[in-house]
């Protein structure tokens, strides 16, 4: 086996991987909301300390590592810039928090009550039936009770800092913000969409401290100069090591058309 090309392959899996998350973030550096992606990985062990303590130990090879694993990608939950709209029913969440939202009809994956969807993106507005709707996706956006929030169309909407909705001088409901101490355990589901991670389970989520800030929204948290600098350290990454491939596999055709003739 030759250890290097080796070596060198999982180098470029890990750039390309890191290409393809880059290229996403960068993709959605305009969307509301957008919360991007991290690359994580770790070394792999030796052969010798991964496999068995019996193999033969090659103390050379091990001082080079075993090359790069690649873990499961890590979401990066910082705020983005709030935006002013002047749009009476665009909020943006300023701190921790999430705005609840309806999921999907067919339930949670425990079989049991429709799920629930976080968001960060506060656009709204009001279906036929008047109740208050994600913008991006239609999907109605709860209170407190996980009940859909209903308002009159034409008459002016204030938005409150607790996230209180007030029209026509009374209180016409509130927007459920909720915190979730495990990001880590969030996952994303598309349309800037994130599964709450146990709707029934103790401490799963809580009550959040945010101040809502009516009029504006979140803007994207991808920083578009530290990306496309990272995306060019991974680009000349799956390039070094395609070149190191390819060393590799000429010193193998050496070998084999120098040692192998017969005399």
């Amino acid at each position: 086996m030759n250890y290097g090309l080796y070596l060198s392959a999982t180098g470029v899996l890990t750039s390309l991987h890191r290409m393809d998350v880059l290229a996403n973030n960068l993709a959605n550096v305009n969307t509301t909301g957008f919360k991007p992606d991290a690359v994580v990985t770790r070394q792999r062990l030796p052969e010798r300390l991964e496999s068995s303590a019996l193999a033969d130990p090659q103390r050379l090879l091990e001082r080079l590592g075993g090359g790069q694993l690649l873990q499961p990608t890590r979401t990066i939950h910082a705020q983005g810039q709030i935006i002013e709209t002047g749009n009476d029913l665009d909020v943006a969440i300023d701190g921790d928090g999430w705005l609840v939202v309806t999921g999907d009809s067919g339930g949670d994956a425990s079989g049991g009550a429709p799920s629930l969807l976080l968001t960060r993106d506060g656009r709204f507005s009001l279906n036929a039936a008047g109740e208050l709707t994600q913008a991006s996706t239609g999907r109605r956006v709860l209170d407190a009770a996980s009940q859909p929030i209903r308002l009159s169309t034409g008459s002016p909407v204030t938005i409150r800092a607790d996230g209180e909705i007030e029209q026509a001088g009374a209180i016409a409901g509130a927007l459920r913000l909720v915190d979730v101490p495990d990001r880590a355990a969030l996952r994303k589901v598309g349309d800037n969409l994130f599964r709450l991670p146990a709707v029934n389970a103790s401490g799963a989520v809580r009550a959040a401290s945010s101040r809502v800030v009516q009029r504006a929204v979140e803007g994207s948290a991808v920083d578009p100069i530290v990306t496309l600098n990272a995306m060019i350290l991974a680009t000349r990454g799956a390039e070094a090591n395609t070149t190191l491939m390819q060393y590799a596999d000429n010193l193998m055709g050496q070998a084999i058309n120098t040692l192998g003739r017969v005399a």
